[in-house]
């Protein structure tokens, strides 16, 4: 079983959505329309029509995904135009379509499948979120977080364990947690807690010293923040160079160096207490590791 990403924006007529018909209709599919005779259309019939009309392109690696690679009951993510994440659950084989409004939307090669919509980027793992960055129409998400992800928010949609996943009570907490969550947790500690606020365009920066700045609510003073996920300790002699407070947040709970009266070193266990306590606040991605775990 495989989770998927697919680019719905296949080459249509003006003025329709490729990807909201996808969503309505049940199905999954991409372009590379042919002129058939028979309906309906055969795979081989089709590829001996396609390769004559579109030569060695791009379209044979879409195919092969859509045609061979994806599996009955494997799941796939797309997005639509208003950027709203969509979990799929492939229902059929594949097989050409000849419906007119798939024809005008150029959605001919398709797979039925279950729609369940999931919500925004805060809702979704950060894995999912890029790997829509790449061109490339149809490509598998090899990562075991969005594995699980997605097989406990299928199942949450549907009401019921379709998927068996791994009892994971007990589980450390940062084992699930991407670096941009574990980046969330601090920051939503740091406000709750210490009444920072962020200063959104810091975020933007792309620095190699913090992740992004805050000020006091109260003092006005700043700060800034470096968080390291996994194993990887965090050295407070880096950072010695930067006039200001400095929060410094390793999962690991590995902090080197000598410790300077500038700079906070955060006890994983204070954030892990947070989460717990603070599941309210938590983007919704967030909440679904913190109920599995807890």
């Amino acid at each position: 079983m495989n989770i998927w990403r697919i680019h719905l924006k296949a080459d249509s007529q003006d003025g329709i959505d490729q990807r909201q018909l996808c969503l309505d209709k049940g199905v999954v599919g991409v372009g590379w329309q042919i002129d058939y005779a028979n309906v309906p259309v055969t795979w081989d019939e089709y590829r001996e029509i396609a390769e004559k009309e579109y030569g060695d392109s791009s379209w044979k690696a879409a195919l092969n995904a859509i045609k061979n690679r994806i599996q009955v009951d494997d799941l796939i993510w797309t997005r639509d135009w208003s950027g709203n994440y969509f979990i799929g659950r492939i229902l059929s084989n594949w097989y050409y379509n000849t419906d007119e409004d798939c024809s005008k939307a150029d959605i001919v090669n398709v797979r039925k499948c279950e729609w369940h919509k999931i919500g925004t980027e805060e809702a979704v793992p950060g894995k999912v979120v890029s790997s829509f960055r790449p061109a490339r129409t149809v490509q598998v998400i090899d990562d075991n977080t969005v594995y699980y992800f997605s097989q406990i928010a299928y199942n949450q949609k549907i009401g019921k364990s379709y998927y068996e996943v791994d009892n994971l009570a007990g589980e450390d907490i940062f084992s699930l947690l991407s670096t941009d969550d574990c980046e969330d947790a601090l920051a939503i500690y740091l406000q709750v807690k210490l009444d920072y606020h962020i200063i959104p365009s810091s975020c933007k920066v792309d620095t190699m010293t913090y992740e992004f700045e805050l000020k006091h609510r109260l003092t006005g003073k700043s700060a800034v923040v470096q968080v390291k996920s996994g194993w990887t300790p965090l050295n407070i002699d880096n950072y010695d160079k930067l006039e200001t407070d400095i929060f410094l947040f390793a999962t690991s709970g590995q902090y080197h160096g000598k410790p300077k009266p500038n700079i906070n070193t955060i006890d994983p266990d204070e954030i892990r207490k947070f989460l717990y306590e603070q599941t309210h606040l938590l983007p919704e991605k967030m909440k679904v590791w913190i109920e599995l775990t807890r």
